[in-house]
C-alpha cells in the first residue's frame, strides 16, 4: 500500500577522471546529487521469482520520477531524449523522441553555433534554412540565442564559438532500469557521439541495493555497470559518473 520513498544514492563510481570535472562544476553535481536524494512517489506491484512473490515497483514510474525530479530542479539547463547528429544534439520542448540520450546538459550556444554552420555554413545542408527554423519552431526558449547567430549575411562561412572558462559543460545522461545488455549500447552511443563534440561526463543512474531487488530480473545494476567500465577501460574514454541509487 506504500505510495511514497525516499531516494537516495548508495553508491558512485568515477569512470576516466570524472571526479575532477563534476568538481570543477560543482553547482551542476550538486544540483544532480539533490535531484537525486529526495522523496518521489512509487507505484508498487507483486514480483514472482520462480514461483516466490515478493514486494517490488513499477520500473517505468520510477523512470517518469527521476525525469521530474531533473527537470524542477535544472529548469534551464537540462533536456530530455536529447539525439546527436554530425555534432550537433537535437530535442524539442514539445515532443519526445527515442533512441537517444534520457537527457543533457548543454552549452546551448555552442550547440547552436554548430547547427548554424551544418544549415549555413560552408558545407550546409540542403533546405538548411528549413532545418534550422524547424528547430527553433519545437525550441523557443532558444530564439534569443538564435538570432544572434544565424548571420544570414555570412552564408557560405562558419562561424567560430569563443569558448570561455564559464561554459557550461557537456553533459550526456542515462537513466536505466532496462535489460543488462542495454548498458553497452549506452556506452557505445556516448563514445560516437563523443566522435564530434567533447562529452565532458556521461551521468549513467543505475539501481542497486534494494532497489535493484524491487525491479525486474537480468537489468542494469551499479556492479555490472563498474565492471563494464572496467573491462574496456582503455576503450571507454568518456569520463562517466556511475550513481547507484537505492530507495528506502
Amino acid at each position: 500500500m506504500k505510495s511514497t520513498g525516499k531516494l537516495f544514492i548508495s553508491i558512485e563510481h568515477f569512470h576516466h577522471h570524472a571526479f575532477e570535472i563534476l568538481d570543477s562544476h560543482s553547482v551542476i553535481r550538486d544540483n544532480l546529487i539533490a535531484c537525486l536524494t529526495s522523496e518521489i512517489f512509487i507505484e508498487t506491484r507483486i514480483k514472482k521469482t520462480k514461483n516466490i512473490e515478493s514486494k517490488a515497483i513499477k520500473a517505468d514510474f520510477l523512470n517518469i520520477e527521476i525525469r521530474r525530479l531533473l527537470r524542477d530542479k535544472l529548469v534551464d539547463e537540462v533536456k530530455f531524449e536529447v539525439n546527436e547528429e554530425k555534432g550537433v544534439f537535437y530535442f524539442s520542448s514539445k515532443k519526445s523522441s527515442i533512441g537517444g540520450f534520457d537527457f543533457a546538459i548543454l552549452n546551448h550556444k555552442k550547440n547552436l553555433t554548430s547547427l548554424r554552420n551544418l544549415c549555413f555554413g560552408e558545407l550546409h545542408y540542403h533546405e538548411g534554412e528549413k532545418r534550422w527554423k524547424e528547430f527553433l519552431h519545437k525550441n523557443k526558449d532558444l530564439t534569443d540565442i538564435a538570432s544572434k547567430l544565424e548571420n544570414k549575411n555570412n552564408i557560405g562561412i562558419n562561424i567560430n564559438y569563443n569558448a570561455s572558462g564559464n561554459d557550461t559543460p557537456l553533459i550526456v545522461g542515462e537513466i536505466q532500469f532496462g535489460n543488462w545488455a542495454l548498458a553497452y549500447r549506452d556506452f557505445f552511443k556516448v563514445l560516437k557521439a563523443n566522435v564530434q563534440n567533447s562529452i565532458d561526463c556521461l551521468v549513467y543512474i543505475v539501481p542497486t541495493g534494494n532497489l535493484e531487488k524491487m525491479l525486474s530480473d537480468g537489468i542494469v545494476t551499479f556492479d555490472k555497470s563498474v565492471k563494464i567500465l572496467n573491462d574496456f577501460a582503455k576503450v571507454i574514454s568518456v569520463p562517466v559518473w556511475v550513481i547507484g541509487i537505492d530507495l528506502k
